[in-house]
């Protein structure tokens, strides 16, 4: 660990060695380089953004590129790029999008509701509405995936405005992101969508609790309801302390793999019996109760174990980003925020490039803090 500390802080003293006149681009290689360098352990101690100071290196990055941008002050004074994402602009963008995770607001002011949700790396996750999410959908679970370039080329004037703060992530980050959002997409477990009283069917794994509707969902704000009650669920099956469960070095190993599966398979293939087969089954085969001979019963422990690790560790590393309930672009004021997202195809590049931008939904505000271009 010592040893990996050094390095990384060796790396960053190379780095602000730089003369200034390194190229933008540079920059972005310089960044996508270090991170996947950083232990797990030494990432939590270094402040990405005092370090790095990547919302400088992104929003040259844009210029250079052609790419629209501006800065606009959050709420601490600190500035803060705000970069137009569309079909041109994304696949100049790509390095950074399928290392970033953004929580979005869709602005819809001319419904009833604005809508939220996320983007994970290169998908756009809860994107439909509800009665509209057939499409990207499997498992019934109601969350809608899109592959976000192929997204962005079908989007037209007449789509719903987004914004989204933006937030670069190490390794392991994006690692803990991708397992959850992939337990969920393949139905380990399934939450009942709340939104106006409507709670649905009562599927198979669904939790009785902690019911979402969008911006829950993609702000997180019932994932540590949702440990709780799975954790009453691993307590009937026999594991009444699966955080002390998970400390033990085979179980370590076996969830390590599990994770690695799940991250592994292609969203499209994903499913609530994924982890049924004998192999899987036997990698936890030492915490398994003498009276749980029942393959089906196995698979429903670790299906709900898996959930519970997945749903910890997502709801850490997004208190880690300081992602908050906050439903328009105000999150943008934590240290970790790397940038602001617009979704815009009615925008005009030559006005966004001089900070002459804003846009409103139902109940979401564009804040009014300063702008100003990019030098």
């Amino acid at each position: 660990m010592k040893l990996k500390a050094f390095v990384f802080v060796l790396l960053l003293a190379l780095f602000n060695s730089l003369p200034t006149s390194v190229h933008a681009e540079d920059c972005m290689k310089i960044i996508k380089s270090m991170l996947p360098k950083m232990d797990a352990q030494v990432a939590k101690t270094i402040d990405l953004d005092s370090h790095l100071n990547h919302r400088n290196f992104i929003a040259q990055f844009a210029k250079k590129n052609k790419i629209p941008v501006f800065f606009k002050q959050n709420d601490q004074g600190v500035d803060v790029p705000v970069i137009l994402l569309n079909a041109q602009s994304g696949p100049k963008l790509q390095a950074y999008l399928e290392n970033s995770f953004g929580t979005q607001v869709a602005l819809q002011k001319d419904w009833n509701n604005d809508h939220g949700l996320l983007r994970a790396g290169n998908y756009i996750i809860d994107l439909d509405t509800p009665g509209a999410r057939g499409f990207g959908e499997i498992e019934e679970t109601g969350l809608a995936w899109k592959n976000l370039q192929t997204y962005l080329t079908r989007r037209t004037i007449g789509s719903s405005p987004t914004l989204e703060v933006s937030y670069l992530l190490t390794p392991n980050e994006k690692s803990v992101i991708d397992y959850y959002q992939k337990v969920r997409r393949a139905a380990l477990f399934r939450v009942k969508f709340t939104f106006g009283g409507h709670d649905g069917p009562d599927y198979p794994n669904l939790l009785k609790g902690g019911g979402e509707h969008c911006f829950i969902f993609c702000k997180a704000q019932s994932v540590y309801s949702h440990v709780s009650e799975i954790k009453t669920r691993l307590s009937a099956l026999g594991i009444k302390n699966p955080d002390k469960t998970l400390e033990d070095a085979k179980i370590q190993k076996a969830i390590a793999q599990v994770q690695t599966l799940i991250n592994e398979t292609d969203p499209t293939d994903l499913h609530s019996e994924m982890l049924a087969d004998k192999k899987t089954l036997a990698l936890f085969s030492s915490i398994y109760p003498k009276e749980l001979k029942n393959d089906q019963k196995k698979l429903e422990m670790i299906n709900w174990l898996v959930s519970y690790d997945s749903s910890k560790r997502y709801g850490e590393v997004l208190d880690g980003l300081g992602v908050t309930g906050d439903y328009g672009i105000d999150d943008a004021i934590n240290k970790r925020a790397s940038a602001i997202f617009v979704y815009d195809e009615g925008a005009d590049p030559a006005a966004f490039n001089n900070a002459n931008y804003s846009n409103f939904g139902k109940f979401v505000s564009w804040p009014a803090t300063k702008q100003y271009p990019v030098d």
